[in-house]
This record gives C-alpha cells, structure tokens and sequence, in this order.
C-alpha cells in the first residue's frame, strides 16, 4: 500500500506512551498520508472534586502524552484532553472538532481500564466488585459507542468512514494468562462491534471493526498483567508464525480504515496464527 489513507483525517484515540500499540498504528496511519487527531487521558472542566494528587496524575499523563505525541509524531498533529468516562469531555472534544473544521474518515479506539489488575496481579472473578466491573465495562467497551455517537450527532465522522477497535483473544476464550474481568469487558467491546457494524452500515456506509493482536508486554497496560511475560514466550512458541510485531498490527489497521473496503463486523487476528491452536 502507497498512500492509502491520502485525503483522510483519522483519531488515534488511547495513546499513553512510546510503546503504545495505538502509537505504532498511528506512525503508520501517517506514513501512509493520513492526517492525525489524538486524544489522550488528560484534566478537563468536567472533573470535579479532584485531590491534588488526582489532579497531578491527570496532569502529568496528560503532558507525558503530549510529549510522545511531539517526538514521535511530530508538532503539527492535533492534540486533546479526554476522559471518556464524562459526556461533557466527549462533547467538548466533538466541539473542538467542528471549531477546526476537522471530518474524521477513521477513528482507532484503544481504551482500556481494569481496576482489577494492580501490581502485577489480576484478580479472581468472584473477588471483582461491581464497580470495578461497571468502571471496566465503562471504560474498555461502552466509550466506543459514547464517543461514536457524539462524533455522528455532530457530523464529525464522515459517511463511509472505518471505526476500528483494538481487542483481544481473551475476549473469546480463557487464555495462557490470568484477564478475567477485563477478558469480559473485551467481550462487550466485540459484542458492540457486531451491533454498530450493522447500525451505522445501514445508516451511514461506515465500516465498524475490531483487532485482536499477540499478548504484549512493552506497553504500561501490557506490563501491569499477571503472567504476561511467560505468555509472550508461550504464544511466540505455539503460534504458527511466531508472535506478531506492533507493526503487523498497524499494517492491517490501516488496511481496515480505508474507505470503501467494504468490510465490517470483523473481529480479524493479527497473532501469528496462535487463536487457531485448541
């Protein structure tokens, strides 16, 4: 592919640092001639009641974020604050949208937040509150379908355009590593896919997908997981073609945000054909 996304403005939204896998799609979203809009987790009007040390947490990811974005994307590619968790966050972002005239034909979703993964450990499934569950189905599945809806409300994202979210095997099936809840929130995430891949087909021609790629430790929410380390070896051992690269990752996503490709409602693997194994 040459230019594949020439003429199009795409959203990379969950970027978090330099290993991010939303990074390595977006570097090749750009190469490929796309013009990024990138949204990181960040302060906004919309916090209340913030500690001090709630409101420097979302201050420095915020400027951690903006930093990566400057190095490695480079100074001209849009950035804005975002917590998907407030309506008012996701209107003000659709807001800044309209105010710069920006019509999105892609939109990468890579958000995900489990409560229950903390210091390398992953809780059982009967241990895991209901908030914890509520808060992780909020974050990792439901932000699709708010964040959708404001883009479409406000005529952000184009007729014809590809939503495309980033998901898991432990989605399906339980897997070399403890995921549990957020393995259910993932579920959704996939669940959501099949519903608006219909709706918005029907509705506005978009194409409306999701990813699974190998397990993969060199992001900050890859290294939080227990066992995952052990897994990569595992998997890159049982795959047929050994694990995938960040890379290979991008390369099918944007394959999947181009207009017109006519393809929807795929959960597609980028794995090295590990999800065939029993």
């Amino acid at each position: 592919m040459q230019n594949a996304l020439q003429g199009q403005t795409v959203l990379i939204a969950g970027i978090t640092d330099k290993a991010s896998l939303a990074l390595a799609i977006a570097k090749e979203a750009k190469n490929q001639g796309a013009t990024l809009v990138c949204t990181g987790l960040g302060r906004t009007p919309h916090h209340s009641n913030l500690s001090e040390k709630g409101a420097a947490y979302l201050d420095r990811t915020f400027a951690d974020f903006q930093a990566t974005i400057k190095e490695e994307l480079g100074a001209d590619v849009k950035t804005f604050p975002l917590d998907v968790t407030l309506d008012g966050s996701i209107e003000d972002f659709t807001d800044f949208c309209k105010k710069e005239h920006i019509t999105l034909g892609g939109f990468v979703h890579s958000i995900a937040m489990d409560k229950t993964i903390r210091g390398g450990v992953v809780k059982p499934m009967l241990d895991v509150t209901r908030e914890e569950f509520m808060d992780a189905l909020n974050v990792s599945a439901y932000s699709l379908v708010a964040m959708t809806r404001s883009l479409l409300q406000k005529g952000v994202l184009s007729n014809k355009a590809s939503v495309l979210a980033l998901s898991y095997l432990g989605a399906e099936k339980i897997v070399v590593h403890p995921y549990k809840n957020i393995g259910v929130a993932k579920a959704a995430l996939e669940r959501i896919i099949f519903e608006l891949a219909f709706e918005l087909g029907k509705s506005h021609e978009i194409q409306v997908n999701a990813v699974r790629f190998s397990p993969y430790t060199a992001s900050k929410a890859g290294g939080a997981i227990e066992g995952l380390v052990k897994a990569v070896e595992d998997c890159n051992q049982l795959a047929p073609l050994g694990n995938a690269r960040p890379e290979d990752l991008a390369f099918e996503c944007v394959y999947l945000l181009r207009k017109g490709n006519r393809i929807t409602g795929e959960i597609r693997h980028v794995d090295g054909g590990y999800h065939i194994r029993g």
